[in-house]
């Protein structure tokens, strides 16, 4: 009896510790929304991770990813966020963050601690102070480390090269200066480092063992005076704006600038022989099929390659799109990518024209699905591109698009159709005034039970709610549009119902407000609600769109606001996603 006793203690406290662990990151991130001002506005409830909270990805209650970009955050790094110990990616940039970079002293958490996360992207904040040493060691293993656009100070710390793991290093403005470590460069998969427009000076010394992955360092606009290089090295290096290439003859490579050849791809045709002719608004896809595409800009902030000419980056950009939308089985025939150039920020950008498959128009179910798999980054580009995000255009060719082509008619006939039809109506007249005394009781009794059964949507009359420039949508709609109301585009929850993001089919993004089942709201009360939430206009005010009345189903559809709060919405500090 002993024993089992002991043996049940033993696992209530393993349920107990187990318990403890998961519930433990929502105890830090609770923590984080008291450090941040102008947080998300579904930012709210006691469970990041039950009520799903914007940007923040749970797994079995754990934190494992905090994509927290371009939300205009202010305060600082909290320290405690060293403690979310399955963290995988950590992306705080284009925000306000300032203060220092915290890392572990014994007694409080930190960054250091992060040993699991592959990427920190603290680029476009206000952060100050010296990188510290201890923020890197041998048992990370990071993949990308942004700290560009900073007012930082100090320099490199020689740690980093004990990051075996790294990939891209990216400090660009940033306030540094010293020497370069060596031991950066003979980080075995390091394959960009950007330091550019720093105060770094002193020797570049890239070691005996460079890796052979390197492909882009560029260091221009810094104090360099001299280079020492072993061997042959293939990577493109940028030295232009340092004192090497004021003080020698400045006919090195390194030295001369580089002009990117931004414009110059476009997928090329799979030999249209003879040339495709298209008629206005077509565009002759790869595969010589004159079409409407749906079009857009893809935006990626931090690519690992700097030869924006070379093709076969796009072309492999282009493959793995295709494979993504087969396997989504996306009515698409083909993509193709042109434009490539770099903004001010040094994110690529890429335009992309999408051609549908089985004719020459997409219908709203495409377009909806595309803009989901886009929108909702469930399509993954090679790894070189980095992160990115989608801004599709309003597509306005659709397939279901072009009704009720006018056909002239005789006048005679017109004439002897009306001729023949009196005598029908004469006939109709008595039994017509019957049956409208009859219906007129029906739907008086009718509309007692359900304000919405007398509605014609295309007549707007009987039960039809007194709408102010909201639409009604069925049900496959918005089912279609947040593609079967799945969890990825579930973005919140409260005493009403789920709250679901969705993309309607011209691309514009949408949040939908879904009753709970067995809702004790009534079909009257619903129709005043949309009535009311209608009439409201204001550009402070999220509008309402539209509704959903069908199938046992009460939907509101709102306008969905991609970042930022109310506050910042009413005082006109919205910072655009980028």
């Amino acid at each position: 009896m002993s024993v089992r006793i002991e043996l049940l203690l033993v696992l209530v406290f393993a349920h107990v510790l187990l318990t403890s662990c998961q519930n433990v990151d929502i105890v830090y991130l609770q923590a984080l929304k008291d450090n941040w001002q102008n947080t998300p506005p579904n930012w709210v409830g006691s469970d990041p991770c039950g009520d799903k909270w914007d940007g923040i990805t749970c797994t079995d209650s754990r934190v494992t990813s905090m994509s927290l970009n371009s939300n205009g955050f202010t305060g600082n790094i909290p320290p405690s966020i060293g403690n979310l110990s399955k963290l995988y990616w950590l992306d705080l940039a284009d925000n306000k963050l300032s203060g220092s970079i915290p890392v572990s002293d014994g007694t409080t958490p930190g960054l250091d601690l992060l040993v699991n996360t592959k990427h920190f992207h603290f680029g476009k904040n206000r952060l100050s102070g010296e990188i510290p040493s201890k923020l890197f060691s041998s048992e990370m293993t990071l993949k990308h480390v942004l700290f560009e656009d900073n007012q930082l100070e100090g320099t490199i710390p020689l740690t980093l090269g004990l990051v075996q793991t790294l990939e891209v290093l990216i400090m660009q403005d940033t306030g540094l200066q010293g020497v370069v470590p060596t031991e950066i460069f003979s980080i075995p998969q390091i394959e960009t480092v950007v330091l550019s427009d720093n105060g770094l000076n002193g020797t570049l010394d890239f070691g005996a063992a460079y890796s052979t992955h390197l492909q882009l360092i560029d260091l221009s606009n810094n104090s360099i005076s001299a280079v020492t290089q072993r061997g042959t090295l293939t990577a493109n290096l940028i030295l232009l704006g340092n004192l090497i290439c004021l003080e020698s003859e400045a006919t090195v490579p390194y030295c001369n600038h580089l002009t990117e050849s931004n414009s110059s791809y476009t997928t090329p045709p799979n030999n249209c022989m003879p040339p495709t002719t298209c008629g206005p608004d077509q565009t002759s896809s790869p595969n010589c099929k004159c079409s409407y595409p749906y079009t857009g800009i893809l935006s990626f902030r931090a690519p690992s390659f700097s030869d924006l000419g070379n093709s076969s980056i796009y072309t492999s950009l282009q493959s793995s799109m295709m494979v993504s939308f087969e396997s989504n089985q996306l009515p698409v025939d083909s993509i193709s990518l042109s434009n490539p150039n770099k903004n001010s920020d040094n994110y690529l950008l890429v335009s992309l024209e999408i051609f549908p498959s089985g004719g020459e128009r997409f219908n709203r179910s495409g377009i909806s699905r595309i803009g989901f798999i886009l929108s909702n980054q469930t399509y993954k580009p090679p790894h070189s591109f980095g992160p990115y995000f989608f801004i599709g255009n309003n597509y306005d060719f659709f397939s279901d698009a072009q009704k009720g082509k006018h056909k002239s008619v005789s006048i005679g006939l017109i004439i002897g159709v009306a001729a023949g039809g009196c005598f029908l109506v004469l006939l109709l007249v008595v039994a017509g005034l019957y049956a409208f005394r009859q219906k007129g009781r029906a739907e008086r009794a009718t509309k007692k039970n359900s304000p919405f059964a007398s509605w014609d949507p295309d007549k707007g009359s009987g039960g039809c709610p007194q709408l102010k420039g909201a639409r009604s949508f069925t049900f496959e709609e918005l089912k279609t549009c947040t593609n079967n109301f799945t969890a990825t585009a579930n973005i919140g929850s409260g005493g009403y119902g789920m709250v679901y993001r969705g993309s309607l089919p011209n691309g514009q993004l949408v949040a939908i407000k879904r009753s709970q089942q067995g809702s004790t709201q009534g079909a009257n009360e619903f129709k005043t609600e949309i009535e009311l939430l209608s009439r409201v206009h204001h550009k402070n005010v999220v509008s309402l769109i539209g509704f959903c009345f069908d199938q046992g189903e009460q939907m509101l559809v709102y306008e969905y606001i991609v970042n930022g709060t109310l506050k910042d919405s009413l005082s006109g500090n919205l910072s655009s996603k980028k």
